[in-house]
């Protein structure tokens, strides 16, 4: 496999200087092909990480367990987070859990710190330990355990990739995203569920798929309606979910982000080859506004302080800057 051949897209510099750089890819595409990218992909693969919590999501509404659960939008949305562990999320992953006859013991996860920093004073100011469900992937856990429990699948070890569940996600992926399995690459996410590497592109094409199927309409509700749910507040793809109205996007580990532009059809995929959590934020805000998506306000508030670099007395000291045009 052919490695990819990155660009920068973000530089650090302090008093001309530039002292920190990011490169990356940034895919454009439309359910027709790739419109523009910066830097060149060679078709190469990368695991999807929580970018594929949303497709594989999915599977329920082909069991019509929505239905049968009467999961509620929200609900859905946990299923689909990478979320903080607020008492909302929490609450919500219980009702999926209580609704599919399980509970949290059921979870194959290990008590996790919550990414909610209010949630982490919390338990601390009550000497109270983290759970399971703090995991920011127990709602994706939550979901495989009623497909399993309406499939008649063993709960005990769904995690394994010998589990059938595993080729139930897989397939459902895979058509999605227009491959095979002869064409990925399996492996498991850092939470232990199956994790699928395709190319960029092929992953676009899922969202672009998954997003303006009817059948799937729910999730696209649920990521609308409740984008808090999807991650938290100050978390990237949440914020843009709710600045920007039409617009989808889920973070992944490892520097990844997908945006689909509801109304155009449009995907962006943005991977930061160090991962940088920071340059990733950058890019992506940068690429939405070059590309005009949409051509009300693109920015996230507060996010143009970031764009400077401050000593610890406030005084102005550098810049941060985007090294990438988008036509």
């Amino acid at each position: 496999m052919k490695e990819p051949i990155y660009a920068k897209l973000v530089e650090y510099k302090r008093n001309g200087l530039t002292e920190q750089v990011h490169f990356g890819l940034i895919l454009h595409i439309n359910k027709n092909g790739i419109i523009q990218k910066i830097g060149e992909d060679n078709n190469y693969k990368f695991y999807h990480r929580s970018c594929m919590k949303p497709l594989q999501a999915s599977i329920m509404f082909d069991l019509e367990l929505d239905k049968k659960l009467k999961l509620t939008l929200e609900e859905i949305a946990v299923c689909c987070a990478s979320h903080s562990g607020t008492k909302e999320h929490q609450m919500y992953i219980n009702n999926i859990l209580k609704k599919a006859g399980m509970n949290e013991d059921d979870l194959l996860l290990v008590p996790t710190t919550p990414l909610s920093k209010d949630e982490q004073e919390f338990l601390l100011k009550n000497n109270l330990p983290y759970k399971k469900i703090h995991h920011n992937c127990s709602g994706k856990h939550a979901l495989m355990l009623a497909i399993c429990k309406e499939l008649g699948y063993s709960t005990k070890n769904y995690k394994d990739l010998s589990h059938p569940l595993t080729d139930l996600i897989v397939s459902q992926v895979c058509k999605l995203c227009e491959t095979n399995k002869d064409e990925i690459i399996i492996s498991k996410d850092g939470c232990g569920l199956p994790v699928i590497a395709t190319t960029l592109e092929q992953l676009g094409r899922g969202f672009l798929n998954l997003f303006s199927d009817y059948k799937y309409r729910k999730i696209k509700e649920a990521f609308l309606n409740f984008p808090i749910l999807i991650g938290g507040y100050g978390r990237l793809d949440s914020e843009i979910i709710k600045s920007h109205k039409g617009l989808i996007a889920k973070v992944g580990a490892c520097g990844l982000c997908v945006v689909v532009n509801i109304e155009k059809q449009e995907c962006i995929l943005v991977k930061i080859a160090d991962s940088d959590y920071n340059a990733r934020t950058i890019t992506v805000l940068d690429s939405l506004k070059q590309l005009k998506w949409p051509e009300a306000d693109w920015q996230i508030s507060g996010q143009e302080n970031n764009m400077r670099i401050y000593t610890v007395d406030n005084e102005l000291i550098g810049q941060i800057n985007t090294c990438f045009k988008l036509s």
